[in-house]
């Protein structure tokens, strides 16, 4: 079942909805069970320590508090700071599969969890029903199912060679 969630604040078109996919208890086990066992050991240390979204005891506050206490540590040894800000709303849309799978088998993923994990990915249709209009179904070739429990995982995956820049 694909649940249309609006991306901005007024939609006005189908474009403006994401698919939150509700996914079954059995399949939400496996996707625990296949980030503990494979994905969170294949990840470096230390990669995950600037992120704030996926962690159950981190927030937006917490994300917030941190970039204050590093702009204020800045300002104390030079007379401004820059910060680039970017809003990556629709990066889940995004994730471009082949590159995924080569990350994934970078870090030493088992390539029966990386087929896994393909099987899961494709052939996945959408339909979204909008003032009583209903879409063609459209087949999903990129993007990470969202509302799934491997998907934030996944996305970290795709994102972790990004690294912040201290200048």
């Amino acid at each position: 079942m694909v649940t249309p969630v609006p991306k901005v604040a007024k939609p006005e078109s189908l474009s403006d909805y994401g698919p939150i996919s509700v996914t079954p208890l059995l399949s939400r086990m496996a996707e625990k069970l296949v980030v503990s066992r494979w994905l969170l050991p294949a990840i470096p240390s230390g990669t995950l320590d600037d992120q704030f979204g996926f962690h159950p005891t981190d927030s937006t506050t917490c994300a917030l508090t941190c970039l204050l206490h590093h702009v204020t540590n800045m300002l104390e040894r030079c007379s401004y700071v820059r910060c680039l800000m970017i809003d990556f709303s629709k990066a889940f849309d995004r994730v471009n599969h082949a590159i995924l799978y080569s990350k994934l088998a970078g870090p030493g993923v088992p390539d029966h969890v990386i087929s896994w994990i393909h099987s899961f990915l494709t052939n996945h249709t959408q339909v979204v029903s909008y003032n009583g209009k209903v879409s063609f179904p459209v087949y999903i070739n990129t993007g990470i199912v969202q509302g799934s429990g491997i998907g934030p995982m996944l996305y970290t995956v795709m994102e972790s060679d990004l690294c912040t820049l201290l200048l």
